[in-house]
């Protein structure tokens, strides 16, 4: 499947949270996507389907900050998974924070989430730590990272 990803703009928020909303058990809401926008070192953008439609079948948000890069948040609409399109766009993110210098890009994710975390580790990702209660108490978060460095390009 053909996929576009591009810079997410405030026009794309409505799709997105609809999405966010469908994905996650605390989802970000519409002020905290619109004051992503407004970082200078925050990036987000959006993948679309080619075929057509044009749907907006997933997002990501992240930082560039100095040598790292770290995901905020990452989410692909349930009837769309399996398409490849959280891999296009952590390709993306990899490839924009090299570009940038980076050296290794983190992220969170739910300790009981084992589709994201088999993925991330099918990437090169690998667990670097937990954060207890990051979620919600009871609820942890493990980190993974990924180096950039001349190995693991």
């Amino acid at each position: 499947m053909e996929l576009s990803i591009e810079p997410m703009s405030g026009e794309d928020v409505p799709e997105v949270l609809g999405i966010e909303r469908s994905v996650f058990r605390y989802p970000w809401t519409k002020g905290m996507f619109l004051h992503e926008l407004k970082i200078p070192f925050s990036r987000s953008c959006v993948v679309r389907l080619c075929d057509g439609s044009h749907k907006l079948a997933g997002y990501v948000c992240w930082w560039g900050v100095g040598d790292e890069a770290e995901i905020l948040n990452l989410a692909v609409d349930p009837t769309c998974r399996r398409l490849g399109i959280a891999r296009a766009l952590l390709d993306r993110v990899k490839s924009d924070a090299r570009a940038r210098g980076a050296t290794a890009v983190h992220l969170e994710v739910e300790r009981d989430n084992t589709a994201a975390r088999r993925l991330y580790e099918s990437l090169g990702f690998s667990e670097s730590g937990l954060r207890r209660n990051y979620y919600a108490p009871g609820v942890d978060a493990l980190t993974m990272t990924r180096r950039l460095d001349a190995e693991s390009r």
